[in-house]
């Protein structure tokens, strides 16, 4: 039930041409990759992440319901 709840925050990987950004969703488990979808260019792959923030980041990020963020980037 704790994915049903509109406060967690999600991982989304978006990948395109071997690179790979990381993307927070404040949002539920099953619209997450479709918040992110929203926010980032066409041509990106997304996949919905097993990764978790600690409690410290989640709330360093100050996300509120509903909202996405870019975490990151990987080459």
């Amino acid at each position: 039930m704790g994915d049903e709840q509109p406060g967690g925050i999600h991982i989304v990987a978006a990948t395109r041409d071997g690179r790979t950004e990381y993307w927070a969703a404040a949002t539920i488990r099953a619209n997450a990759v479709d918040a992110v979808r929203q926010q980032i260019a066409p041509g990106w792959t997304l996949a919905l992440t097993e990764r978790r923030l600690t409690p410290e980041k989640v709330a360093e990020l100050k996300m509120r319901p509903n909202s996405v963020r870019q975490l990151g980037v990987m080459l």
